[in-house]
């Protein structure tokens, strides 16, 4: 049946439904936990920038020290303060050397523009919060210097009594830029005298100064009060980074509707395509103008197995055990080819081999014991196709007669005196118990072998009288008289009759009257040699063990009684045939055992 080859093909089809299983929930969770991460790094990202905007306003604060305690720039504002209205020669003094500074100020924080152009704009603004002189301000064409103040701002009237601090302004609610102001002391003790202003616009490149000190991805934005529009000021993102700001744009309404966002200025984390991000509000003026950033992580998920492979690297590949996979491999395909071999190969080369000698004459049938599987099926198919084949060819047909055309009808379980040979008296039944047929019943049933002429009729004689004491019987050349076993099993076993040479089946004919009359007085003739009486034996032996192997029941079975009944069988066929000897062979017939006997003349 192949149980071990196809067990074994059920073992690795499970074993590969486990691995990919393994695989698939590996993958799922990889995905859970790198979504997990992903959102913690984009909490621990949304503070990264807070700290690293309080501390930019604190160094900017520091490098804008340079300018406070200008004497230039304080002497100027001096000047200014005592002046109704600003004379322009103190307004170029004071450009000028504004013009300086910033770029002091600019290398003092690391701090460049595009094309090297400095971004840092700085003010010069006297006690009553003129603007005395600006330079590298973006909007210097939309002010007039005569008019030009800055101190209703906060920040700028902060300092201005004496505070340093930092603030954020939104411009045409496009534009965002930090600013930190420092007081000008003129005399020690006095008020201050002034203040200066320095404002770095937020654009792309103060967003890439963030990016290449953090490693955070992020965009600044200006969210109009109405929440009618989202206007991106600056994006940056890290470079060999997977999220990309290109395309990237906010619903008018989506922080303005967070009640979080409004409250704390903070938002829950959000999906906005591939990416997840988190809104904050920058502080200062800007809170009210809707200025803010969002920072951004794109979650790195597996889709499938496929993408395994495609995501690793050498080093990744590198770390998988080669030499135990390939040993696995080749230990699963050695025990496959072994099963099939084993199973198949072995049964099929069998097949073949008796094949060939059936071709050559050797042997008149497959012999079914010699196979197994479903290989003993196809020999049992091809015998009796063959013996179909000849039936239909007008040719006598070598099929096995059931024993009970040899010996008559046997009982359906085993009886003390189920074959009597009439070698004793037989005794009455027992009663309450019927005794098996006699071998006079038994032989005296058998229908005539074909073409036989049938035997006439005899008339019927007197009643048999009781069976008397038997006979003594004759004196035998040979072997002594077997007597009958006491008991005898049921034998559902067939004999076929065949020959080696071109002659005509045997065929099983009446048993003539004076065989019937010798068995009756005990006068059976020990033929057999010593040698037929081994292979009578070792035939015996060979019954019984196909007769176990078919599940037939082997109680009560002994080689006297299958001796005699092969001696019987033998004087028949010598006698029909005139043969020396006959060789009779155990082979399997429709799950049971059954018995071939074939004449030899030489």
């Amino acid at each position: 049946m192949m149980l071990l080859s196809r067990f074994w093909y059920a073992i690795l089809g499970v074993a590969l439904a486990a691995a990919i299983a393994f695989v698939y929930v590996g993958i799922h969770q990889h995905n859970r936990i790198r979504e997990t991460d992903t959102r913690l790094i984009i909490d621990h990202d949304r503070d990264i920038v807070d700290w690293y905007l309080r501390i930019d306003s604190r160094r900017r604060l520091d490098a804008l020290a340079i300018v406070s305690i200008d004497d230039q720039v304080r002497n100027g504002i001096v000047k200014a303060n005592a002046q109704e209205k600003v004379a322009h020669e103190v307004r170029e003094a004071m450009k000028k050397r504004l013009g300086d500074l910033a770029q002091k100020f600019s290398g003092l924080i690391k701090d460049e523009g595009k094309g090297g152009a400095v971004p840092i704009a700085l003010f010069a603004v006297d006690a009553r919060g003129r603007v005395v002189s600006h330079v590298n301000f973006d909007r210097a064409g939309q002010v007039k210097d005569d008019t030009f103040e800055l101190g209703g701002f906060p920040v700028v009237a902060d300092a201005l009594h004496g505070w340093l601090r930092d603030d954020t302004w939104v411009f045409d609610r496009d534009s965002i830029y930090r600013v930190v102001a420092r007081p000008v002391v003129a005399a020690e003790g006095a008020p201050p005298a002034g203040a200066v202003v320095a404002v770095r616009r937020v654009d792309d490149g103060f967003a890439k100064t963030l990016v290449d000190r953090t490693e955070v991805p992020v965009a600044f934005y200006v969210a109009a009060p109405d929440g009618d529009a989202v206007k991106v000021a600056a994006r940056a993102v890290p470079d060999k980074s997977d999220v990309s700001f290109d395309g990237f744009t906010i619903e008018g309404k989506s922080p303005a509707d967070d009640k979080s966002y409004q409250e704390t200025g903070s938002s829950p984390l959000r999906q906005a395509g591939p990416m997840t991000v988190a809104y904050s509000r920058l502080i200062g003026m800007s809170w009210e103008s809707g200025a803010g950033y969002v920072v951004a992580r794109k979650v790195t998920s597996i889709a499938d197995p496929s993408a395994l492979l495609a995501g690793a690297d050498e080093s990744d590949k590198k770390a998988v055990p080669m030499g135990l996979l390939i040993g696995i491999a080749l230990a699963a395909i050695l025990i496959g080819i072994g099963a099939t071999v084993v199973e198949h190969g072995m049964p099929l080369t069998k097949l073949s081999r008796e094949a060939n000698k059936f071709a050559k004459g050797q042997q008149d049938a497959l012999p079914l014991a010699k196979l197994s599987g479903p290989f003993r099926k196809i020999g049992q198919e091809v015998n009796e196709g063959v013996e179909r084949v000849i039936a239909k060819g007008g040719g006598a047909s070598r099929k096995a007669a059931d024993l009970e055309q040899i010996l008559g009808p046997v009982p359906a379980a085993p009886q003390m005196s189920a074959f009597s040979f009439g070698l004793a008296p037989e005794p009455g039944p027992a009663p309450g118990r019927q005794s098996g047929p006699s071998v006079d019943d038994m032989l005296a049933n058998l229908p005539p072998a074909a073409g036989a002429a049938p035997e006439p009729a005899k008339p019927a004689g007197p009643p048999p009288k009781p069976a008397g004491p038997p006979p003594k019987p004759a004196a035998k050349p040979a072997a002594p008289v077997v007597p009958p076993a006491p008991a005898a099993p049921v034998i559902s076993s067939l004999v076929e009759d065949s020959s080696e040479a071109e002659d005509d089946a045997t065929m099983v004919q009446k048993i003539p009257e004076e065989l019937m009359a010798a068995a009756k007085s005990g006068e059976v003739r020990a033929i057999e040699t010593a040698d037929e009486l081994v292979q009578w034996r070792q035939t015996f032996d060979e019954f019984v063990n196909m007769r176990q192997k078919c599940g037939e029941p082997t109680t009560g079975l002994s080689f006297e009684k299958f001796q005699g009944q092969l001696r019987k069988n033998k004087e028949q066929l010598v006698k029909q045939y005139n043969c020396k000897r006959v060789k009779f062979t155990v082979y399997e017939k429709d799950g049971k055992a059954a018995l071939k006997a074939t004449p030899i003349k030489d």
